[in-house]
Protein backbone atom coordinates (compact mmCIF):
# COMPACT_ATOMS: atom_id res chain seq x y z
CA UNK A 1 0.00 0.00 0.00
CA UNK A 2 2.33 2.37 0.61
CA UNK A 3 5.20 1.48 -2.14
CA UNK A 4 5.22 4.47 -4.02
CA UNK A 5 8.20 3.38 -6.33
CA UNK A 6 6.10 4.10 -9.40
CA UNK A 7 4.70 7.59 -8.61
CA UNK A 8 8.45 8.38 -7.11
CA UNK A 9 9.30 7.23 -10.47
CA UNK A 10 6.83 8.85 -12.65
CA UNK A 11 7.54 12.38 -10.62
CA UNK A 12 11.61 11.61 -10.66
CA UNK A 13 10.61 11.63 -14.79
CA UNK A 14 8.04 14.44 -14.38
CA UNK A 15 10.67 16.91 -13.03
CA UNK A 16 13.74 15.93 -14.98
CA UNK A 17 12.87 18.60 -17.66
CA UNK A 18 11.14 21.40 -18.96
CA UNK A 19 10.00 19.39 -21.88
CA UNK A 20 8.94 16.47 -19.83
CA UNK A 21 7.14 18.82 -16.94
CA UNK A 22 4.62 19.72 -19.93
CA UNK A 23 4.61 16.32 -21.54
CA UNK A 24 3.98 14.36 -18.31
CA UNK A 25 1.91 17.36 -16.73
CA UNK A 26 -1.66 15.14 -17.36
CA UNK A 27 -0.38 11.74 -15.85
CA UNK A 28 1.54 13.00 -13.41
CA UNK A 29 -1.38 15.09 -12.20
CA UNK A 30 -3.71 12.69 -12.60
CA UNK A 31 -1.37 10.19 -10.28
CA UNK A 32 -0.87 12.66 -7.75
CA UNK A 33 -4.49 13.64 -7.23
CA UNK A 34 -5.47 9.46 -7.11
CA UNK A 35 -2.64 8.62 -4.54
CA UNK A 36 -3.99 11.66 -2.11
CA UNK A 37 -7.54 11.15 -2.64
CA UNK A 38 -7.38 7.07 -2.03
CA UNK A 39 -4.77 7.82 1.08
CA UNK A 40 -7.39 10.44 2.93
CA UNK A 41 -9.90 7.57 2.22
CA UNK A 42 -8.32 4.80 3.26
CA UNK A 43 -4.51 5.28 4.57
CA UNK A 44 -5.26 7.91 6.90
CA UNK A 45 -8.43 7.03 8.77
CA UNK A 46 -6.32 3.72 9.58
CA UNK A 47 -3.34 5.15 10.56
CA UNK A 48 -5.66 7.44 13.10
CA UNK A 49 -7.63 4.01 14.30
CA UNK A 50 -4.22 1.96 14.78
CA UNK A 51 -2.72 4.93 16.59
CA UNK A 52 -4.58 8.39 18.27
CA UNK A 53 -1.17 9.86 18.95
CA UNK A 54 -0.30 10.44 15.30
CA UNK A 55 -3.56 12.20 14.42
CA UNK A 56 -1.22 15.44 14.60
CA UNK A 57 0.88 13.87 11.63
CA UNK A 58 -2.34 12.80 9.57
CA UNK A 59 -4.03 16.09 9.90
CA UNK A 60 -0.57 17.69 8.69
CA UNK A 61 -0.61 15.22 5.61
CA UNK A 62 -3.84 16.06 5.06
CA UNK A 63 -2.86 19.59 4.86
CA UNK A 64 -0.12 19.10 2.30
CA UNK A 65 -2.20 17.21 -0.02
CA UNK A 66 -3.98 20.22 -0.04
CA UNK A 67 -1.46 22.24 -0.46
CA UNK A 68 0.05 19.91 -3.33
CA UNK A 69 -3.43 20.41 -5.29
CA UNK A 70 -3.45 24.20 -4.82
CA UNK A 71 -0.05 23.91 -6.88
CA UNK A 72 -1.64 21.30 -9.42
CA UNK A 73 -4.68 23.80 -9.74
CA UNK A 74 -2.63 26.78 -10.43
CA UNK A 75 -0.38 24.80 -13.10
CA UNK A 76 -3.57 23.82 -14.71
CA UNK A 77 -4.96 27.19 -14.88
CA UNK A 78 -1.86 29.02 -16.26
CA UNK A 79 -1.37 25.98 -18.78
CA UNK A 80 2.09 24.87 -20.43
CA UNK A 81 2.59 28.69 -21.81
CA UNK A 82 1.48 30.30 -18.61
CA UNK A 83 4.05 32.09 -16.54
CA UNK A 84 4.92 30.24 -13.85
CA UNK A 85 3.55 26.80 -15.19
CA UNK A 86 7.30 25.22 -14.20
CA UNK A 87 7.36 26.43 -10.89
CA UNK A 88 3.96 25.79 -9.89
CA UNK A 89 4.64 21.72 -11.66
CA UNK A 90 8.20 21.81 -9.62
CA UNK A 91 6.24 22.99 -6.43
CA UNK A 92 3.76 20.31 -6.96
CA UNK A 93 6.29 17.96 -7.65
CA UNK A 94 8.85 18.30 -5.02
CA UNK A 95 5.82 18.96 -2.19
CA UNK A 96 4.29 15.30 -2.98
CA UNK A 97 8.20 14.09 -2.59
CA UNK A 98 8.06 15.36 0.96
CA UNK A 99 4.68 13.68 1.72
CA UNK A 100 6.01 10.62 0.90
CA UNK A 101 8.44 10.91 3.05
CA UNK A 102 6.70 12.11 5.96
CA UNK A 103 4.33 9.20 5.25
CA UNK A 104 7.19 6.72 5.29
CA UNK A 105 8.77 7.77 8.46
CA UNK A 106 5.18 9.16 10.60
CA UNK A 107 2.13 6.94 9.65
CA UNK A 108 3.78 3.27 8.35
CA UNK A 109 4.43 2.81 11.66
CA UNK A 110 1.49 2.97 12.93
CA UNK A 111 0.07 0.19 10.77
CA UNK A 112 3.09 -2.42 11.80
CA UNK A 113 1.37 -4.02 14.53
CA UNK A 114 -1.79 -4.79 12.54
CA UNK A 115 -2.35 -8.28 11.91
CA UNK A 116 -2.03 -9.93 8.66
CA UNK A 117 -5.45 -9.86 8.49
CA UNK A 118 -6.53 -6.32 9.05
CA UNK A 119 -3.15 -5.72 6.78
CA UNK A 120 -4.72 -7.37 4.13
CA UNK A 121 -7.89 -6.01 4.35
CA UNK A 122 -5.73 -2.57 4.06
CA UNK A 123 -4.35 -3.28 1.07
CA UNK A 124 -7.75 -4.62 -0.57
CA UNK A 125 -9.99 -1.39 0.70
CA UNK A 126 -6.66 0.75 -0.95
CA UNK A 127 -6.57 -0.79 -4.44
CA UNK A 128 -10.43 -0.54 -4.77
CA UNK A 129 -10.15 3.03 -4.06
CA UNK A 130 -7.34 3.29 -5.83
CA UNK A 131 -9.45 1.99 -8.87
CA UNK A 132 -12.33 4.25 -8.09
CA UNK A 133 -9.87 7.26 -7.81
CA UNK A 134 -7.79 6.96 -10.46
CA UNK A 135 -10.77 6.41 -12.74
CA UNK A 136 -11.75 9.89 -11.70
CA UNK A 137 -8.72 11.68 -12.05
CA UNK A 138 -7.70 10.62 -15.70
CA UNK A 139 -11.68 11.64 -16.42
CA UNK A 140 -10.56 14.78 -15.24
CA UNK A 141 -8.15 15.24 -18.25
CA UNK A 142 -10.44 13.80 -20.73
CA UNK A 143 -13.22 16.27 -20.39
Amino acid sequence: MLDNRNLRELIRRWRATPQSTVALFAEADAAIRATLATKERVLYPAVRKADEQRAGHVDAAIAQGRRIEAFLDSATRLGPEGAGFHDEAQDAASAMDGLLLHEQRDLRPALDHLTEDEQNRLDRDYEIAWVEESTRAAARHRA
